[in-house]
């Protein structure tokens, strides 16, 4: 299923590959669009931008509105636009032809609020490296390649924030590859958690435990730590059994984050 419509920053209807029948009509696309528009000038990319520059790229971006399970590229596909998420999550994989299931595809970022991702094929001016796929209703904004790269040429707060990005994603996945590395599933799984944690994590009240809405089926937590399903669900119920975590579908509560921490590492 696709996204249910795009809209640009005025609430004009704007012309799309993939529409869903259920797209917004005149009133509910110019509520909405406000709205998105709004909570994604205060995420901390346009932190780093002054207002001319804000303004600009909030101009000539699209707003788009998905549904779960919606592609908004392929691995192979032209690079055209950077999208950024205002909410919900969207995750990276990249399939993997020549391996046997369950590995048939790896999960690599997983994507939420602030995060941008599409433009390391902006830079390179490669094809799409990755198949991206929203895993919760999301809404993103979609910034036009072409335009993009004019503004990084004539703005230097542009170019600097879109490297600061790019440099913090390359750090990540240095980390994640030093740790993956030298690992086994269980390390690697509570490394995963750990940045899910960081990531995504939200201190329940009552207890003090985080909580951790990360969206991922089991099958999905394979794909992301590189081993079967039924490895990862013995390495859960181990975990659970150490009491360093509960764990639900698609939520994983840590109780013990040290102990996490202990294997991780």
């Amino acid at each position: 299923m696709g996204p249910t419509g795009a809209t640009r920053r005025d609430g004009r209807q704007t012309s799309t590959t993939t529409v869903d029948d259920a797209a917004l009509n005149e009133s509910e696309g110019i509520g909405m669009t406000t709205n998105v528009v709004a909570t994604a000038a205060g995420q901390p990319f346009f932190a780093a931008l002054d207002e001319e520059s804000i303004s600009h790229i909030l101009d000539i971006s699209e707003v788009i509105v998905c549904h779960r399970g919606a592609v908004l590229f392929e691995a192979g596909d032209p690079a055209r636009d950077l999208f950024l998420v205002v909410s919900g999550k969207v995750k990276l994989t990249r399939p993997n032809p020549g391996a046997r299931t369950p590995h048939r595809e790896s999960l690599l970022w997983l994507m939420g609020p602030g995060d941008m991702f599409g433009e390391l094929s902006l830079v390179d001016g490669g094809t799409r490296s990755t198949t991206a796929t929203t895993l919760t209703h999301a809404s993103l904004l979609r910034v036009p390649g072409s335009d993009l790269h004019d503004l990084v040429e004539s703005k230097h707060d542009v170019a600097l924030a879109l490297l600061g990005r790019l440099s913090e994603r390359l750090r990540r996945s240095d980390n994640t590859t030093a740790h993956f590395v030298v690992g086994g599933v269980p390390s690697r799984l509570a490394y995963i958690l750990l940045d899910l944690a960081d990531r995504f994590g939200r201190t329940d009240p009552a207890t003090g435990n985080l909580v951790i809405h990360h969206d991922l089926t089991q099958q999905e937590l394979a794909q992301a730590v590189g081993s079967s399903r039924e490895t990862v669900s013995k390495a859960l119920t181990d975990f659970a059994q150490r009491g360093w975590i509960t764990s639900r579908p698609r939520t994983v509560v840590v109780v013990d984050r040290e102990g996490l921490r202990a294997i991780a590492d």
